[in-house]
């Protein structure tokens, strides 16, 4: 018979170790024992209708609508996005290049690399 009681407690040492930081937080977060100062008005109740209109109704209808028009938008509608594999068919676009755009800089940098390809395939 194989005797594991010396592995036994350092595991045993080891949850205990490791399951401390939760029992911290969660003896940190217990409510405050302060009472509110007199002052401050008591809150209307809330009925369970407002409470389900606003943690799940207002958030629903958001998405939806915010689905809807993504679904929806420009390049749903003919199929005209970019498609992988396929060659760019719209004006070429630089964010961030210079003002005068596109050809423009195109006149500015000299070709040294004619014919050479990228990286993952990319033609230069």
């Amino acid at each position: 018979m194989i005797n594991n009681r010396p592995k036994l407690i350092p595991r045993r040492l080891a949850r205990a170790v490791a399951v401390t930081p939760a029992l911290l937080v969660l003896a940190a977060v217990t409510p405050a024992l302060a009472v509110p100062p007199e002052q401050w008005v008591e809150a209307d109740p809330v009925s369970p209708l407002g409470y389900l209109l606003v943690l799940l109704l207002i958030p629903g209808a958001l998405f939806v609508v915010i689905s809807l028009l993504v679904s929806l938008g420009p390049s749903g509608k003919d199929g005209s996005g970019y498609q992988p594999g396929l060659a760019w068919r719209h004006e070429p676009e630089w964010f961030g290049g210079p003002r005068d755009g596109v050809e423009k800089a195109e006149q500015t940098q000299p070709r040294a690399l004619e014919g050479a390809e990228g990286g993952a395939s990319g033609r230069w």
